[in-house]
């Protein structure tokens, strides 16, 4: 009996730790992106060659958000996936984290590899809003937009309310209070026990992915997110912006404000679609996410390689 005991409880603390691993990388059908990593401006990995297409994690993400189903669009460009300002392994510092700071930030590291060449430029959540501020400044840069759930709102009023109304997590957490101060700071300082919290806490997510959603400061987590996310001028943007933009909405993402969405849709340049899907569509639907991107690209490709006609006066 005592051995039958002992057997189990072994097989336990073999099997347990494999079904849980498995559990977090088979419910999405996640695996790990292939490329280079540069420490450039920031952290990138890159991987293909080609027009450039860069993709723009979300708040507490990192550039393994983008697993190996994305491979697939360096068959024809030159994919480049960067840790935002303040995440993942790039540099954390103690201020800098508005739309402007973000954006120079991606550009500098795009400058890196000596990229001329206008880029597809995808984003999800904070990324996307990134994507928007880049071609706002810099229009020349960014050819296209694709944008999986962007976290825009008509004013920071009706930020801070649609926030607060996702639930007393959100109110806690997500804004600047003190227990979301305290958090973040114990987070800091015991980083390698928070992520594994993040693991067992989100079952949903592949490890690595729920691993890097602790790699921030307090002053990168909370300045981006009232910074940029609740600060964010979107109409103005748009405004600025004559290139394609798609925007890619889950119809169950309570993060989005649809009704703003929907008249963004009708009085700027953006087209709007909505999916199945939360707001992790990039994660949940990997293989649809990036045949849109390559999608959108490839319509880029055939508008370089078209001529334009000139008329005779």
């Amino acid at each position: 009996m005592r051995r039958a005991l002992i057997a189990g409880l072994a097989t336990a603390l073999v099997a347990g730790p494999l079904w849980w691993g498995a559990r977090h990388r088979t419910a999405r059908g996640w695996r790990p992106a292939a490329g280079e990593h540069h420490r450039l401006a920031l952290h990138v990995r890159t991987l293909g060659d080609g027009p450039p297409l860069v993709l723009l994690h979300g708040l507490l993400g990192s550039e393994r958000f983008w697993g190996a189903e994305y491979d697939q669009l360096a068959t024809d460009h030159r994919v480049i996936a960067p840790d935002l300002l303040g995440f993942g392994r790039s540099p954390h510092p103690d201020h800098g984290y508005t739309a402007d700071e973000h954006a120079e930030a991606v550009a500098a590291t795009l400058d890196g590899p000596g990229i001329t060449m206008p880029a597809t430029v995808v984003g999800h959540s904070l990324g996307a809003l990134i994507a928007l501020r880049l071609a706002a400044r810099d229009p020349a840069r960014v050819a296209a937009i694709v944008a999986f759930g962007p976290p825009l709102y008509p004013d920071p009023e009706a930020a801070e309310r649609h926030i607060s109304g996702l639930g007393e997590l959100a109110a806690l957490f997500a804004l600047d209070t003190p227990w979301a101060r305290r958090t973040c700071t114990w987070m800091c300082d015991h980083r390698a026990v928070a992520g594994w919290l993040a693991v067992a806490l989100h079952p949903e997510l592949p490890i690595p992915v729920a691993l890097d959603s602790v790699q921030h400061s307090w002053a990168s987590y909370s300045r981006t997110l009232a910074e940029v996310i609740i600060a964010a001028r979107a109409g103005a943007w748009l405004d600025a912006l004559t290139i394609p933009i798609v925007v890619v909405a889950g119809d169950e993402d309570q993060v989005l404000d649809h009704a703003y969405l929907d008249r963004l849709a009708v009085c700027s340049s953006l087209t709007l679609e909505r999916w199945a899907g939360a707001h992790d569509l990039p994660l949940s639907r990997p293989a649809d996410c990036a045949a849109r991107i390559a999608a959108v690209a490839a319509d880029q490709a055939v508008a370089r390689s078209t001529p334009t006609t000139r008329c005779s006066l």
